[in-house]
């Protein structure tokens, strides 16, 4: 039986898996071979170019977009459910335009399994009974 407690720990394990998937790219990238790491190091020293600050410009309130939803996924606000829907729509699309990148495998793999965490709470807030949680209560006659 699905619960507001396991929705809320859904999005709390995507949180965690999402920030796991970052740290451990950042720390993974000892790992890699020395060409993909003089990849990863020449890109990370170039300029940024006018598509970079675009979207970092874009990057930063999505980020915010991310925990206000996420947050209000687990309070059960209505409006969490389309920005949580929205933002991972606008990741989706700015994801390509990033150009390419290079990251470990346990990194690729907590960013897999969060990608599936996420699937599983829109799933549940759309299509489950507990897309109830997220409707307009009934008004008073």
């Amino acid at each position: 039986m699905l619960t507001k407690r396991s929705l809320r720990i859904l999005i709390v394990a995507d949180l965690v898996l999402i920030a796991g998937g970052v740290a451990v790219g950042i720390v993974g990238e000892a790992w890699l071979p020395e060409p993909l790491r003089a990849f990863e190091q020449a890109r990370a020293e170039a300029d940024m170019t006018t598509r970079d600050w675009i979207l970092l410009g874009v990057s930063i309130p999505l980020i915010i977009a991310v925990l206000v939803a996420s947050i209000g996924l687990m309070c059960f606000w209505r409006p969490a459910r389309p920005l949580y829907l929205a933002s991972i729509v606008v990741a989706a699309v700015l994801m390509p335009l990033g150009g390419p990148y290079i990251t470990s495998g346990w990194a690729e793999a907590l960013e897999s399994a969060s990608l599936t965490v996420t699937g599983v709470v829109l799933a549940l807030i759309y299509f489950s009974p507990l897309r109830d949680l997220y409707e307009k209560p009934p008004t008073a006659a």
